[in-house]
């Protein structure tokens, strides 16, 4: 009986982990095939005691977003409240990738940015 329980719980550990995997494998995916560009404000960095997640904000056709893009990058806070370059995808803008190494210094882009996050936050306010 206890056999069973093992062989039926590797099982379900094997499944599982296949589907994370796979998961991953098409966000990545859809992001590539469906591929957009544009700028993003790095704003946090929530701290776990194991791992950490970094926070965007970055505005596509009109509309603010504020997700999160995995781990936080290295010396985030030298980091923070700056701007680096964001892919999404063209039919869901809530799947992103942040290239933290790409830094965005651009003084025009950046100015356009902060007055599309500003205007929103007033009519969202």
């Amino acid at each position: 009986m206890s056999d069973k329980l093992s062989k039926i719980f590797l099982i379900i550990l094997i499944v599982g982990l296949g589907y994370l995997f796979f998961r991953h494998f098409n966000y990545r995916k859809e992001i590539r095939d469906n591929r957009a560009r544009t700028i993003c404000k790095y704003t946090f960095c929530k701290q776990f005691p194991k791992s950490t997640e970094a926070f965007v904000k970055y505005c596509v056709d009109g509309k603010l977003y504020r997700n999160s893009s995995g781990g936080c990058p290295e010396n985030s806070e030298v980091a923070l409240n700056k701007y680096y370059v964001l892919d999404y995808s063209t039919i869901d803008p809530n799947k992103i990738i942040v290239d933290f190494s790409k830094e965005i210094t651009d003084s025009i882009l950046i100015k356009e940015l902060e007055s599309k996050l500003e205007f929103k936050y007033w009519l969202d306010h």
